[in-house]
């Protein structure tokens, strides 16, 4: 196996040359109706956030109010995501050393990899959760044009219990602290998106339902709510392992930044629901 992974979806999700990619972070960061209009106020009290991962001509604009309102200094990026398939580890670690976008390479941070593969029994380095999925990939230009240089610890999610997610998430918490403890500035993100192929009206009515578990902090409730009411939100699994993240290390503000969906961008009748959350201290 190369050591580097290939953009997946490059081509399909997003422009596969880098001036038309720049183009199209350009018009989410600066000219989308739906994005920051080119504020980028940052904000350090922001240590994890919630960004939604459909190609970013739809739901870029809403992910770029979490991007814009970072600061330059982190260095390590703990992204979780989904694993739409289903077709590898349920918490998969990237077996590569870089992936690669249109944008140039990103290194993946093997030693805090290694950390957390050490303290989780059930997390493995896994091929097949990563080499399709784009849940990961999506976010990583955004990155790019935000910070420059960071390395990033890829980790794909299926399947896990409540019990699971809790226990990935305190060893993430470990994980922040002990990159903390060596000077490195460290974001944990969740990539989600919300409901899938609804009316406006039902996808506002249930994305509410949970934007309200994920703003209070509540990973239990938010993957009950989303079970019991049948909520198509993808990445309940990255966010909640985030949340419990997030708890271990004692975040108690939260902050919606953006709620749209896709019938903002085209008029449709069935939209994907996105929302750009943020954690801070």
């Amino acid at each position: 196996m190369t050591s580097t992974r290939p953009a997946a979806v490059a081509g399909s999700f997003y422009p596969a040359s880098a001036k038309a990619l720049n183009s199209l972070l350009d018009d989410c960061f600066r000219t989308s109706p739906l994005g920051p209009h080119g504020t980028t106020q940052s904000n350090p009290a922001i240590i994890a956030g919630m960004v939604p991962h459909a190609g970013p001509i739809y739901s870029g604009p809403c992910a770029a109010h979490l991007y814009a309102s970072l600061e330059t200094s982190f260095q390590r990026i703990i992204l979780l995501g989904v694993d739409h398939r289903a077709t590898g580890a349920k918490a998969a670690l990237s077996p590569w050393s870089r992936w690669r976008t249109p944008l140039g390479e990103v290194a993946v941070d093997d030693e805090l990899s290694s950390y957390l593969q050490s303290r989780v029994k059930f997390l493995r380095r896994d091929e097949h959760a990563h080499a399709r999925e784009h849940s990961i990939e999506i976010q990583l230009p955004f990155l790019q044009r935000v910070l420059g240089d960071f390395q990033v610890v890829p980790i794909s999610l299926s399947h896990l219990s409540v019990e699971e997610c809790a226990q990935l998430g305190t060893a993430i918490a470990e994980a922040y602290d002990a990159a903390s403890a060596k000077n490195l500035r460290t974001l944990i993100l969740a990539s989600s998106d919300l409901s899938h192929y609804l009316s406006p009206r039902e996808t506002e009515q249930l994305d509410q339902m949970a934007l309200e578990r994920v703003l209070a902090l509540d990973p239990a409730g938010l993957i009950e709510i989303v079970e019991e009411n049948n909520i198509t939100m993808c990445g309940v699994l990255p966010t909640a392992v985030m949340l419990y993240a997030a708890d271990a290390l004692g975040v108690k503000r939260t902050r919606l930044l953006k709620h749209c969906h896709s019938g903002d961008v085209t008029a449709m009748q069935e939209v994907v629901g996105y929302a750009s959350v943020a954690l801070e201290h």
